[in-house]
Formats: C-alpha cells, sequence, structure tokens
C-alpha cells in the first residue's frame, strides 16, 4: 500500500509505503519433508520524483520477519521474529505512450536477502500493461529466479491490480509455477 500525506500519488514529494507478504514453501528430501512459512511486513518512507515520463521512487525504514520452520531447527539463525531495516527503489518509464519498462529492487538487514524484478509491456485496450517480467531473490538459503509474464496497472475502483505468472528455478535445482498479487490502493 502507498500513501502520499500530501493527498496525491501522482506529485513530488513524500510517500509511505505498507508493505506486507506471507510466504510458504515446501520442499522434500529422501528422508523428510520440510516447511517454511516466513511473515514480512515493513514501513518505509520515501520520496517520489517525476521528470518527463520516468518515475523514480526511493524508500528506507523498519522492518520485521517471523520465519517458523517444520520441523524446528534451533541451529537456524532466522528463526523466529527478527527487526531491521529495508531499502527499496521502483522506476517506472513509459519510453512511448504505449510501451512501458519498470525496474523494482529491495534488500533488508535481516538475513541475507534481497530481491529485484524487471518488466516491459505493452498498453492493451487502454486499460492494462501486458508483457514479460523476470525476477530474482536470495537470502542466506536460496536463490530463486523467475520468468513470466505480467498484467499491470487493471484498475478497479480505488484498486489497482499487478498479477504475475511463470516458471521458478531455485539454486538446488528446483523448479515449478510461481504466481504473484499485488494491488494498490489509489485514494
Amino acid at each position: 500500500m502507498m500513501l502520499a500525506p500530501q493527498g496525491d500519488l501522482n506529485k513530488d514529494g513524500l510517500l509511505i509505503r505498507l508493505f506486507m507478504s506471507d510466504d510458504f514453501e515446501r520442499y522434500d528430501t529422501p528422508t523428510q519433508r520440510f516447511t517454511t512459512n516466513i511473515f514480512r511486513a515493513s514501513i518505509l518512507p520515501g520520496w517520489r520524483i517525476k521528470r518527463g515520463n520516468v518515475e523514480i521512487k526511493v524508500f528506507a525504514g523498519p522492518a520485521v520477519e517471523s520465519h517458523a520452520l517444520k520441523p524446528d531447527i534451533p541451529t537456524d539463525t532466522l528463526r523466529g521474529n527478527h527487526f531491521g531495516a529495508r531499502f527499496a527503489t521502483e522506476i517506472w518509464w513509459e519510453p512511448t505512450p504505449i510501451m512501458m519498462v519498470a525496474a523494482a529492487a529491495s534488500a533488508t538487514t535481516i538475513g541475507t536477502e534481497y530481491s529485484a524484478r524487471a518488466a516491459a509491456g505493452w498498453r492493451l485496450l487502454d486499460r492494462f500493461w501486458i508483457g514479460p517480467e523476470v525476477s530474482a531473490s536470495a537470502d542466506e538459503f536460496s536463490t530463486q529466479y523467475r520468468i513470466g509474464a505480467h498484467l499491470t496497472g487493471f484498475k478497479t475502483g480505488a484498486m489497482e491490480w499487478s498479477v504475475g505468472s511463470g516458471f521458478v528455478e531455485d539454486s538446488f535445482h528446483r523448479g515449478g509455477i510461481y504466481g504473484r498479487i499485488g494491488v494498490l490502493f489509489r485514494k
């Protein structure tokens, strides 16, 4: 969720980004099944700058994570609750009225976690953007690579939706399908 204390998300100035995610992963070894549930939240004050058809946002603030492991691994340094800082940036560029390019990156002081995403898109039916996306994320356990497609900027009332889906592979050579849903409340 993005808030603009000055009242307009489309003007330069102070923004507050509220972020929350819940991730559930399961993987099997020849002898045991492991599950991990990671909850993340952050409140990131930041700044928006728009010049011409380029928009840049930069954020930094407090972050919290909760890692629940089954079976419990007492030696895991990230099990339980952790507090730290998160840094993030977003770039949106419309080189033409029917094309967009976006990039985002985030890193935290909790563990060695980072993520990055890049996407391109074409305006469809003058209602949303559609195109390819790639992303990578990592922590002390593994690295994930994703390649897929996105639909961005579909508006329903005060909500603006972003969805993506595609293929994922990690540093353990496990592959599968990913899905991503994002909602921005514009008021």
